[in-house]
């Protein structure tokens, strides 16, 4: 079941030195991705992104390599690249995944997965989505909600979390 279809993008360009065979070049980085979200056998949101960079030198590169060649970033990124047929530019292989956990807070110790229920100013008590803290619905006083799945409505958490209260 697919949550959203899959979205294609460029990264703006980004000037760097990249070393082929111990050599630094200056070059442009183009980062395209393509990013889609699916929901697994557990009913949880996957957000699955591929990579692919692609370096263009300011001037051709004054051999060209026909097999494919390692290339170092210097951001720290090693990958397989090979060489357009112009010499003005190198492709990597196959795309990287890139994990999106890194960029999400971390869940605290003890967490379970419920929502956070708080009480505004003006004592109504509202659900929050335990990843974003996006407010999402109130609920009145001696109402009784148990296991109440609900997902996050912000664009960036699609999170499926349990509402208890009462």
């Amino acid at each position: 079941m697919m949550l959203r279809p899959d979205v294609e993008y460029n990264t703006p360009l980004k000037p760097c030195k990249i070393k082929i065979d111990e050599i630094l070049y200056p070059a442009v980085m183009q980062e395209h991705r393509l990013i889609s979200e699916e929901i697994n056998v557990n009913r949880e949101i996957i957000t699955d992104c591929t990579s692919i960079r692609k370096y263009i030198f300011e001037e051709p590169f004054a051999v060209f390599k026909p097999e494919s060649f390692m290339v170092e970033c210097d951001d720290g990124y090693y990958s397989m690249c090979y060489m357009s047929d112009n010499r003005l530019s190198i492709i990597e292989m196959e795309g990287t995944k890139m994990d999106f956990s890194k960029v999400m807070n971390p869940p605290e110790d003890g967490f379970d997965g419920q929502a956070d229920i708080k009480v505004d100013r003006n004592g109504l008590k509202w659900v929050y989505c335990p990843w974003c803290h996006k407010k999402h619905f109130p609920v009145n006083n001696g109402a009784k909600i148990y296991s109440l799945e609900y997902q996050c409505r912000n664009s960036k958490c699609k999170k499926i979390f349990v509402v208890n209260a009462g």
